[in-house]
């Protein structure tokens, strides 16, 4: 993995890593004493005395400083202090050194207290002493053994040429060899050169150890865990990265569902969500641009397909056919692969976005079960959707309810209720005859993965846009949506991906000052009336025009039709 890698997963993760460090810290914090912990060295000092052990192991300074931590001189340390811990432990408390030039063993003890300090170093210091003692007695005793032994073996022999030399006192080879014998046996004689080691200074007086202090302190416990627990936190990110397969980035998002990424919707603050649908252009200048660039997007494939068609028309005669064909591009449809995702959300600004730029807008509520609140744009629930299904009228007209929006109007979702049994001759008509109410008709559908009237409504749509959530829709879930629209050969043109993360930085708009929101609200509403012109306003209050009025003033194309 690339660096860059490593910090996509702590930007995504963050919030764990920080919950982990915050944990320790206050753990840690809140559990050490407020007083860094203490130590105190006390020290014992032995004496190897001068003229003897000559021959001995003990006679060697070093050697005998290692034997603080020998598991004989702890156990008996552990006895004399009555300690109940391991012997092991108590050893960790205790540093020996040994000095070859003076002679001298310096143990040294370390304790909370400096009671404990010097009962410590005396207490390993009598050990090894005793051990040293008690090793050296073994040695003597065991040397001279063996000394007499070879005195017994060296007098008998001696005996036998004592013997021979009285038969033949003349005997020169006999005579050598007794001298020989005898000198050998003088120098078997047991001489005392046991190592001894005399205590020179007992530990009475315990000095505080400052480098035990001052790394101990209930800061440095806390910094200490805090980088322990980074280290963890990070480790406990990279595993949720690999076993996380939920989408958040641009790549992911195109990789997974082979569709470019038309819009990067930012995550909007707790408070607007829930008036998501209307705070894009009010409060947001990002959420307004983010959709500003999908309805561009989606004109543009529009104009497109206008142009390739008129051409053909030229080519055979008929450009009346060709401007026929070219009016059936207007039809959009908006859904997701889960409930959730913010579709509702998507087409109410779509629609808003549409209407700026001058559009008349129709937006269809298709999603029965969980539709977008008509009173989003301050229309009243009515008739809709699943009553023109249920065939109680015979005209489209009669649904359509005006908004507060200039130029978009609203079909609701219906009180039909969402067991609709929907027949595509049924879908087919409906969708047609919008097309004769608007130059833009946006639908809002239900989940494609959800209902099988979406993945009806998509073959008859003129373009397809897929909204996901960054941090919800999971891959495998993008990648059945994938398949799903490629094998009903649904006009999908590309993906909103809504949630983004943005930082601080990322924002080229910046925030707008609390006191120009005013006027940006009140220059959207112009911007909407302005190509809306049809919408009059009495005492600040908009005036709704009626179906019949909106036809009977609205200008008509050869077709019957609104001009394009």
């Amino acid at each position: 993995m690339e660096p860059v890698d490593y910090l996509k997963i702590l930007k995504n993760h963050w919030k764990v890593v920080l919950a982990l460090i915050v944990v320790a810290v206050v753990a840690i914090y809140f559990t050490s004493p407020k007083t860094p912990s203490k130590a105190y060295t006390a020290d014992y000092k032995l004496l190897l005395e001068q003229g003897v052990g000559g021959t001995s192991s003990m006679a060697n300074v070093g050697t005998v400083a290692e034997l603080a931590v020998n598991p004989v001189v702890a156990q008996g340390a552990a006895d004399a202090l009555g300690y109940q811990g391991e012997p092991e432990d108590l050893a960790g408390k205790v540093e020996a050194v040994g000095d070859p030039d003076l002679l001298i063993i310096t143990i040294t003890g370390r304790g909370g207290t400096p009671d404990e300090a010097i009962a410590i170093a005396n207490a390993f210091g009598e050990e090894v002493k005793k051990y040293v003692d008690e090793r050296e007695a073994q040695r003597l005793q065991t040397e001279s053994q063996q000394s007499q032994a070879q005195r017994d073996d060296l007098s008998a022999q001696l005996a036998q040429v004592n013997a021979s030399l009285a038969g033949d006192p003349n005997n020169q080879a006999l005579i050598e060899e007794q001298a020989q014998l005898t000198n050998q046996l003088g120098s078997l004689f047991p001489v005392d050169d046991r190592a001894s080691y005399t205590p020179v200074l007992e530990a009475t007086f315990a000095s505080e150890d400052a480098a035990f202090v001052s790394g101990f302190g209930r800061e440095q416990r806390a910094l200490i865990a805090a980088l322990v627990a980074a280290l963890a936190g990070f480790g406990v990110a990279i595993m949720l990265d690999r076993s996380d397969s939920r989408l958040r980035s641009k790549d992911q998002v195109e990789r997974r569902f082979g569709l470019p990424v038309l819009a990067e919707v930012p995550l909007l603050a707790l408070r607007d969500r829930s008036r998501a649908a209307v705070v894009a252009f009010e409060r947001e200048p990002r959420v307004a641009e983010a959709y500003r660039g999908l309805r561009t997007a989606l004109l543009l494939f529009r104009s497109r397909n206008e142009s390739a068609l008129a051409a053909n028309g030229n080519g055979n005669g008929n450009i009346a056919l060709a401007q026929s064909q070219s009016s059936l591009r207007q039809l959009v449809v908006v859904t997701s692969p889960e409930a959730g995702d913010g579709k509702s959300t998507t087409t109410a600004n779509l629609a808003m976005a549409y209407a700026e730029a001058g559009q008349s807008v129709l937006l269809v509520s298709w999603d029965l079960w969980r539709p977008l609140s008509p009173r989003v744009f301050d229309a009243e629930e009515g008739p809709g959707v699943a009553d023109y299904l249920n065939g109680n009228a015979s005209s489209l007209v009669r649904y359509v309810q005006d908004t507060s929006i200039p130029g978009v109007r609203i079909i609701t979702a219906g009180l039909g209720g969402h067991h609709t049994y929907t027949q595509i001759e049924h879908a087919r008509r409906l969708l047609e005859e919008a097309r004769t109410l608007a130059n833009i008709v946006i639908v809002d559908t239900a989940p494609i993965l959800s209902a099988s009237v979406t993945r009806e409504l998509v073959t008859l749509a003129d373009a397809v846009v897929v909204v996901c959530r960054a941090g919800r829709t999971t891959g495998p879930v993008a990648d059945r949506c994938a398949e799903l629209l490629e094998r009903i050969g649904a006009p999908a043109l590309g993906v909103v991906l809504v949630g983004v993360a943005t930082g601080p930085f990322a924002d080229y708009y910046g925030a707008p000052p609390r006191e120009s929101r005013t006027v940006e609200r009140a220059g959207f509403r112009r911007r909407t009336e302005d190509a809306a012109p049809r919408h009059k306003a009495i005492s600040g209050t908009p005036v709704r025009p009626t179906s019949a009025q909106y036809r009977a003033t609205t200008p008509r194309g050869p077709e019957g039709r609104e001009p394009r």
